[in-house]
């Protein structure tokens, strides 16, 4: 009996995930745009350092995530080092969030209805005794989470900072050595991973897809799995965007409901250490905010973290210009000159994710219309169209690559009980 077929479209975590997942029960093809796989996931080798363009850390034991690397054979350390704050002029070691911060995360607690945040600052924290709290907030929540904090759900936010006192982990091998050994394996079951393969056109109906890509190949299939940033996926007319015919109006609104924020992430080496021995994250009031160190591993780098609006605000910007604001960020931190810094740096690289095509961003928060997006997104087009990604997992996501996978693993499973029972 012929096995049914499906189409993959993205090759990220959850592309390569639901690939592992459904090779060997059905005939799987992969495609995607760039020319290798891993999505937001991308490592860099640099003789012996590793730079992480997008993700970098593993947010707690996380279970899918820990048993594929234990498959791989793939080692971790623990993130270590001391945060430091640079808080209006002083530089202090401490792990402590501005005061009032957990009298407001029970005020959001108990908030009678779900707002956005900037409403609950608003109503709430408009004192101006509250400046400093409101300031580091809204700091947060656009650093940490990317968020736009006048569409940010408070609830959302609040499950996913309550969640957080879990320790941190890297991959000394680089992230990409994760969906490296996920591509092997699911050739190895018989998926076809196919890159650099740029969809432009999809026609469907019940049980029959034909794909066609810019180079106007054209691919046919049963089912169709699509796996792209809802950032891409609720765009119409922009590079990166894929035409659906039938159009999925409805599916579209819902991903522009989610919310999806900007960031800029700036990895820095320079001749030497100069910030303090036991630094692990340097978070401040300019405009990149959130700095950290490699600890454990000693190497004089240091990357800037520039999330929300503040790097929408610098999408169409030169990574010159760019390197500059984060020099300027840094000089200001260790009250060096912006010329100190240029002096003492080696090498620079600059990722403007918002800038990336095919991401449009860098991950996903959840606005107050998230919930119903995503129960729209999770449920399939006449058993023929099916949507998984990290922004469609529903939980505390507080880690948005075992939110990829485990939005994959969900979708395979409805795909295989759907279809073959």
């Amino acid at each position: 009996m012929k096995k049914e077929s499906i189409l993959i479209i993205g090759g990220g975590a959850t592309g390569l995930m639901a690939a592992n997942l459904l090779a060997g029960q059905m005939e799987v093809t992969v495609l995607e745009a760039k020319a290798e796989t891993g999505g937001r996931i991308n490592s860099l080798i640099k003789e012996d350092k590793t730079i992480e363009t997008g993700a970098e850390f593993i947010h707690g034991k996380l279970p899918l995530t820990f048993n594929l690397l234990a498959k791989a054979g793939i080692k971790t350390v623990p993130v270590k080092g001391k945060m430091y704050h640079f808080r209006e002029g002083q530089f202090v070691n401490d792990n402590k969030m501005a005061a009032g911060w957990d009298k407001l995360l029970d005020d959001i607690k108990e908030a009678p209805e779900d707002m956005t945040l900037a409403t609950f600052l608003e109503t709430y924290y408009s004192a101006q005794v509250h400046g400093a709290l409101r300031k580091e907030v809204a700091g947060y929540a656009e650093g940490f989470d990317l968020a736009d904090i006048t569409k940010a759900s408070i609830k959302s936010l609040y499950a996913e900072w309550n969640a957080e006192d879990g320790e941190n982990f890297r991959i000394p091998s680089g992230y990409g050595s994760l969906t490296q050994y996920m591509e092997q394996q699911a050739i190895q079951l018989g998926a076809k991973i196919m890159t650099g393969k740029i969809v432009r056109q999809i026609d469907w109906q019940p049980n029959d897809v034909s794909v066609y890509t810019a180079e106007g190949e054209e691919f046919k299939a049963s089912q169709l799995l699509v796996t792209i940033p809802v950032s891409v996926l609720a765009k119409i007319n922009s590079p990166g965007s894929i035409n659906f015919t039938p159009e999925i109006d409805s599916y579209r609104k819902a991903a522009g409901q989610i919310g999806y924020g900007s960031v800029i992430k700036v990895v820095l080496e320079f001749n030497h250490r100069f910030w303090p021995a036991d630094a692990g994250f340097i978070i401040s009031d300019e405009l990149f905010k959130t700095w950290w160190t490699q600890l454990p591993d000693t190497s004089a780098i240091l990357t800037g973290w520039l999330g929300g609006p503040g790097a929408e605000n610098l999408s169409d910007a030169t990574d010159e210009f760019i390197l500059y604001k984060a020099l300027q960020s840094l000089a200001a931190i260790f009250s060096m000159s912006v010329i100190q810094m240029q002096d003492m740096l080696t090498a620079s690289y600059i990722f403007n994710w918002q800038n990336d095509l095919f991401a449009l961003g860098g991950y996903s928060y959840d606005t107050i219309a998230s919930s119903r997006a995503k129960k729209l997104l999770s449920t399939p087009l006449d058993r023929t169209l099916f949507f998984a990604g990290e922004a469609l997992y529903i939980g505390e996501k507080n880690a948005t690559v075992e939110a990829a996978l485990q939005s994959a693993a969900t979708t395979a499973k409805i795909i295989l009980s759907d279809l073959i029972g």
